[in-house]
């Protein structure tokens, strides 16, 4: 068992809310340590916010070349690379990631790469991903540990591989039909993305009955239509 290592203050979880502290809490004179599993800096820089609009922003280049004859100019047809389309949303990550990596650096906040689970009253067990295992006290923990995207409990589904946004995002081909299960927010930007890329999209919304129809039901969607 690895003795334990006491700091002022422990975060379990990197994300917005966690990091922000650390950094302040660091550049206070603080002794601080943030334990993060997968993502420097979280999920937003690293699989949501920041690389959806990355990728939806290529979308629009794609859609804006598609129709630029409605502009006056004349273009010839449209082919979406999506390895470019990856490898540019991967170059502002890797860029994100060394941001955080020198902020962690400057603050003073030791970032300790890792899963990390409660074993004793303020005391986290860190398994670390390089290898061997950390133990950390803190005078006061904080838990910020995120979401994670939700499976739905739909038979057959697990043995097709069903991607969420973090597995879409790293496409590096394009699907020549997408399927999107639930009408959000993530659904719908991955829907208008793939379809100006040019993918066949169909979106699957369990939303309300329409003209007043009783009872429950899928609804489905096809956006060809959608703006390309």
């Amino acid at each position: 068992m690895s003795q334990a290592e006491h700091f002022d203050t422990v975060i379990l979880g990197s994300g917005q809310g966690g990091k922000l502290l650390a950094w302040h809490l660091a550049r206070s004179g603080q002794k601080v340590a943030v334990v993060e599993r997968r993502w420097v800096g979280g999920s937003c820089p690293a699989v949501a916010c920041l690389p959806s609009k990355n990728e939806l922003w290529s979308a629009r280049i794609a859609h804006l070349a598609r129709n630029a004859a409605h502009f006056g100019t004349v273009t010839g047809p449209v082919k979406t690379d999506m390895t470019k389309v990856r490898a540019r949303k991967q170059d502002m990550i890797d860029r994100e990631i060394a941001f955080h990596l020198n902020t962690y650096k400057k603050s003073g906040a030791e970032l300790i790469m890792g899963s990390g689970r409660f074993v004793a009253a303020k005391t986290i067990e860190v398994t670390l991903n390089h290898g061997g295992t950390r133990r950390v006290t803190g005078r006061e923990m904080v838990i910020n540990v995120g979401s994670h995207a939700a499976i739905p409990s739909i038979p057959g589904l697990g043995t097709v591989r069903a991607l969420t946004h973090i597995e879409a995002l790293e496409l590096d081909y394009l699907p020549a039909h997408l399927i999107v299960l639930g009408g959000g927010y993530v659904g719908i930007e991955m829907a208008q993305a793939y379809r100006r890329f040019g993918s066949r999209v169909t979106i699957i919304e369990p939303g309300p009955p329409a003209h007043g129809q009783g009872g429950s039901r899928r609804r489905r969607r096809n956006v060809s239509h959608l703006d390309r």
